[in-house]
Parts: structure tokens; C-alpha cells; sequence
């Protein structure tokens, strides 16, 4: 359903992200013309990411078509998380490639395309008994990456579907993000792939970071729920 998430999606910041943060950060021409030379620097992108006006340009100003998907998760992401405590970076930037993955103009897609494949996590429990070792991470962060996408973005449409098919709501989901997430970080590939601490702190974090975004969101923004 998705690719395997690479990590530190600000190094796909567009020349109009960066044209976008300069108008809202900048003071000065030059200082604007300084800021897209930060994207090699995870501790300076943290400090742009982090500052209240771009989140507020971007969500209180309705400014989100403007950007990539990348930037625009990545800071919804960022002052979400940080408003419960939870203010890894590593965690945010994860989270922001999953949800990029799908793009905003694609979101009503994505509950379209699962609701006709059907949500089933049994399948991928079939999956995990016939995999290899190697096979079962990658099964592993598919299945969490999807339904955390669903969990944290569109919980309005598995409300409906519980309420119409009497199917698992979102606190079933939840737990499987979890289970799924740290089972993929005790897998030893996550070491490989330099996962292990952040598909762990997420998997411990997940529940207060899945309503958080989902208030974020429902304030702020219409996914197409």
C-alpha cells in the first residue's frame, strides 16, 4: 500500500517549500535566500520546522496546498507531537514520510482504496506465518505504516465503517499500529535500517499521538473525512 519509508523528508523540500518558509520566516531578502541551504543540516531544518508561525501559516492560515506533502506533515506532525511531550524529531520525520506517502490531494484516495480492498489485519497475520525472517519486518512496517496513515488521518471513516458493518473501530487499529510497529522494532533489520529506536518510541507513544493528531486535524483541516 505504501512505499518503505525513507527517512528525513526534508531533503525533498521543494523550491517552493523553501520559497514558501522564507515569506514566512524571513525578514530580509538575503536571509531568504539563505534558508533552503539549511536542508543539510537536521539541527537547523528542526529549528525552521519548529517555529509557530509557519505552523500557523500552514493550518490556522489554510496555506496547506501551497507546500509539498513533506513539509506540510512534517510541521503538522512536529507541533502536534511536541504539544504531548513527545519531541523526537527522528519520531516526527518518520511519521511525516508515512503520511506524505499518500499526499494530500490523493487523501479521500487512500479511504476509497482501503475500503474497497477491505481492512483486514488477519491477512497480514496469514502473511507473517509464511514469511521468511526478512520478509516478516517488511510485512511488519506495511502493516503499521497503513493503518497508523488510517488511525491518525482518517478516523472519521473508520468510525462510519464500525458503525455501518459493525467492523473494528479506531481503538482496534490502534493497538494493531502498535503491535505491529513493535514487533518491527525488535526485528533485526530495524538496527539495518536505523529504525529500532524511533519504531519503538512510536510504538510506546502511539495511542496519545493518534488522538493528538486526530484533534490536530479535525481542527484544522478536512482530510475528506
Amino acid at each position: 500500500m505504501m512505499r518503505f519509508p525513507r527517512t528525513g523528508c526534508w531533503y525533498r523540500f521543494t523550491p517552493s517549500d523553501w520559497e514558501f518558509i522564507g515569506r514566512c520566516l524571513a525578514l530580509t531578502e538575503g536571509s531568504r535566500n539563505s534558508l533552503a541551504s539549511l536542508a543539510d543540516d537536521p539541527d537547523a531544518v528542526r529549528f525552521v520546522v519548529d517555529q509557530p508561525r509557519l505552523f500557523e501559516a500552514l493550518l490556522m492560515g489554510r496555506q496547506a496546498a501551497m507546500v509539498s506533502p513533506e513539509l506540510f506533515f512534517l510541521v503538522t506532525v512536529r507541533h502536534t507531537l511536541k504539544r504531548i511531550g513527545v519531541d523526537d524529531i527522528e519520531v516526527a520525520d518518520y511519521m511525516a514520510v508515512v503520511c506524505s506517502d499518500f499526499g494530500l490531494s490523493g487523501s479521500r484516495g487512500c479511504a476509497e482504496k482501503a475500503e474497497a480492498e477491505g481492512l483486514y489485519s488477519i491477512d497480514y497475520v496469514q502473511a507473517l506465518e509464511n514469511a521468511r525472517s526478512r520478509e516478516k519486518f517488511f510485512i511488519h512496517i506495511q502493516c503499521a505504516n497503513q493503518f497508523l496513515v488510517l488511525t491518525c488521518l482518517f478516523p472519521s471513516f473508520l468510525h462510519r465503517r464500525a458503525e455501518r458493518r459493525g467492523a473494528p473501530d479506531v481503538n482496534y487499529y490502534e493497538q494493531v499500529v502498535v503491535s505491529h510497529l513493535d514487533a518491527a522494532g525488535r526485528h533485526v533489520l530495524s538496527q539495518e535500517f536505523a529504525l529500532h529506536d524511533v519504531l519503538l518510541r512510536l510504538a510506546g507513544n502511539f495511542p496519545p499521538v493518534r488522538r493528538a493528531m486526530n484533534y490536530t486535524l479535525s481542527e484544522y483541516l478536512n482530510l475528506g473525512n
